[in-house]
């Protein structure tokens, strides 16, 4: 059973959980220096850009996981990442934690973006076919069933055409008008709607992996949450998890946390896993 192993050197800070820290602080410090001292955001060379965004570079599925918004964000997730993920280095070793760690912060970023690419293609098509059949319905449900105005500044500016011609749709100019904003905002997708626009920073994806990881392979040791509320691990995982399902099912405008990333990296976690188990390569219970 794997609540009965012990490793045989138990470490507070073992190798890779101490570097993967030093480098995020290394990373959170040279964002503030290069902002300060240069004027270059680092986020927009690091952070993960949706493809369609002219920031997107393929290195970002890696060094977006060191890359964080303010001292809260890397506070909580190198605390979380340092309390389970210590655990979890001296159980596998480096090598295999490591592993995880990066796969399960990849994978979180992978389900991120498909999650928005399926968005992005809804909304191309939906766009698409109130251009091609036009009607004052078909425009007030494609803007309050995908939320058009909230999520995209470009939008809201433009509100006055789309309701000018809402209160007067037998107007060919004002139809006219109509077309051009929604045409320029479905070219500019990946930038005109901050579903898209911005990058996504920060180690959770991974974190939520080691965190899916910790209670699965001890399920009844008990966490204190907010450090004095008794929970077993299993139950805190489960219950986060509903949280994020959540969170991610309402997306609401404002909302910067990238609920779909943390389900991933607990997705991603349970894969590595469960193949872990099923080619013997390690025994996990």
């Amino acid at each position: 059973m794997m609540n009965d192993y012990r490793p045989r050197q138990f470490s507070l800070l073992p190798t890779a959980v101490k570097n993967i820290l030093i480098i995020n602080g290394i990373f959170f410090l040279a964002t503030f220096v290069f902002q300060s001292a240069y004027h270059i955001d680092l986020a927009e060379y690091l952070g993960l850009f949706f493809p369609a965004n002219n920031h997107f570079h393929v290195w970002q599925f890696v060094t977006y996981m060191f890359m964080h918004a303010s001292i809260d964000h890397i506070f909580f997730n190198m605390l979380s990442f340092w309390m389970f993920g210590s655990v979890l280095e001296n159980v596998w070793g480096t090598k295999r934690f490591l592993l995880f760690y990066f796969f399960t912060g990849i994978g979180a970023a992978l389900c991120n973006i498909g999650a928005n690419y399926y968005t992005y293609f809804h909304l191309q098509q939906t766009v698409a076919d109130f251009l091609n059949h036009p009607s004052p319905i078909a425009l007030q449900d494609l803007i309050s069933k995908n939320k058009l105005i909230e999520f995209s500044p470009f939008l809201n500016s433009n509100q006055g055409v789309l309701n000018s011609w809402l209160n007067d749709s037998a107007n060919p100019t004002l139809l006219n008008d109509v077309k051009s904003v929604l045409g320029e905002y479905q070219n500019h997708l990946g930038i005109a709607d901050e579903r898209f626009a911005g990058p996504m920073v920060g180690a959770s994806g991974a974190v939520f992996g080691v965190l899916f990881a910790f209670g699965y392979l001890f399920p009844n040791t008990m966490i204190y949450v907010y450090f004095f509320i008794p929970l077993r691990a299993k139950y805190f995982v489960m219950i986060y998890g509903a949280i994020e399902f959540f969170s991610a099912w309402r997306s609401v405008p404002g909302d910067n946390v990238a609920h779909i990333a943390h389900l991933g990296g607990m997705l991603f976690g349970f894969f590595l896993i469960y193949y872990w188990n099923k080619t013997k390569k390690q025994m996990l219970f």
